[in-house]
């Protein structure tokens, strides 16, 4: 229970609203995840800090953690650029005071680097990255070479200084460790989407255009036989004029979820126009591109698309071209565009799988 409401507060926390695009995703959920990061290292320091009885230390480190959960709801209402610039500020603050109070060889400084990093995998403006760059270094600059040597709580030996020293160290690099994890995560999931999103139409999820037809000539280009079957909703236009294109929409992603499940394991789906697929047989004979064509009819007669009190019937026509027919795959298109057409002419919901054959609906189911 414990767990599962940890992932829910983890979630609202650093998910991305709905109305962010993609390729600012994730950028938001890397910057997020670095708030809730630094907060949970403030913390832990927190109770280092209580068994080295630094209680100036663990009132900022908690002022921090503060800063940076208001940092966090900035961020989440999209003011990213001042949810930054405060948790900036408010670390630079805490570094700064905690060389002067330690002395400047206990390993504080190293949490400038760590600031540094975090902003400049930020998706901020190149001018604001520049002016914090240089803010960040200026301080840390003049930190390092005003700071005393000599503080109260420098008067204990030098194995405290060189403990606390390593505890720096090893937090640094853990909290670098964590964001540079998240990061790589985030990245691989958004560049999952981003080649998700290039190769696949958006409205029925099969492969668009480019990516079928890529398919097709991949096969071409390796000689192996294959077949194409090109297929277009039938009346399709009178859906659109008389339902709206809300309707036609649901039908064309019906059309594309029966096709989808009469293909065999091996076989391609794209849409290649409004209501226009392109389906790529590999290594198939013509009984098998047949059956498939006999199927998706079936299913089509079978399953016609309903929307609540709604029922639209849709056919295909179709039209066939094996690769051994042609010399060209642009032949081979053309050849299965024709056939598609002529499947029209003919009266509709055909198959001409060659020039002196048409199979129609009877014959096929």
């Amino acid at each position: 229970m414990t767990s599962r409401a940890l992932q829910r507060l983890w979630g609202w926390s650093c998910s991305a609203p709905g109305v962010l695009p993609l390729e600012h995703r994730r950028s938001y959920e890397v910057v997020a995840q670095t708030f809730v990061l630094a907060s949970l290292g403030h913390l832990l320091f927190a109770c280092v800090l209580i068994g080295l009885q630094i209680p100036l230390l663990i009132v900022l480190n908690l002022a921090c953690v503060a800063t940076n959960t208001a940092a966090l709801m900035l961020h989440r209402r999209l003011r990213l650029t001042w949810a930054m610039t405060v948790k900036l500020t408010a670390t630079l603050v805490l570094i700064t005071l905690s060389v002067w109070l330690i002395g400047p060889d206990a390993g504080f400084e190293y949490y400038f680097f760590l600031l540094l990093c975090e902003m400049l995998i930020s998706d901020m403006a190149a001018r604001y990255k520049i002016v914090m760059s240089t803010t960040i270094g200026s301080v840390a600059l003049a930190t390092l070479l005003m700071a005393p040597h000599s503080t109260p709580w420098m008067l204990e030996t030098a194995s405290f200084r060189e403990d606390i020293r390593l505890t720096n160290l090893v937090m640094v690099f853990l909290i670098l460790g964590l964001i540079l994890w998240r990061l790589h995560a985030i990245t691989e999931r958004c560049e999952h989407h981003f080649r998700r999103d290039a190769t696949h139409d958006y409205l029925t999820t099969v492969l668009n255009r480019r990516a079928i037809f890529h398919e097709a000539d991949m096969l071409w280009q390796r000689g192996q036989d294959f077949t194409l079957l090109l297929l277009d909703a039938d009346h399709f236009k009178q859906v659109n004029d008389t339902h709206g294109h809300t309707a036609g929409d649901e039908v064309l992603r019906h059309l594309a979820y029966i096709v989808r499940g009469a293909l065999r394991e091996d076989d391609r789906l794209g849409r290649v126009g409004g209501e226009e697929f392109l389906i790529v047989f590999p290594d198939s004979t013509r009984d098998e591109v047949l059956t498939v064509a006999s199927r998706i009819r079936r299913c089509l007669s079978d399953q016609p698309c309903r929307m609540e009190a709604l029922t639209l019937p849709v056919t295909f026509s179709m039209g066939m071209a094996a690769a051994q027919e042609v010399t060209s795959l642009q032949a081979l298109i053309d050849m299965a565009d024709r056939r598609l057409y002529r499947a029209k002419s003919a009266g509709r919901d055909q198959l001409v799988m060659c020039d002196l054959e048409i199979i129609g609906p009877a014959a096929a189911l």
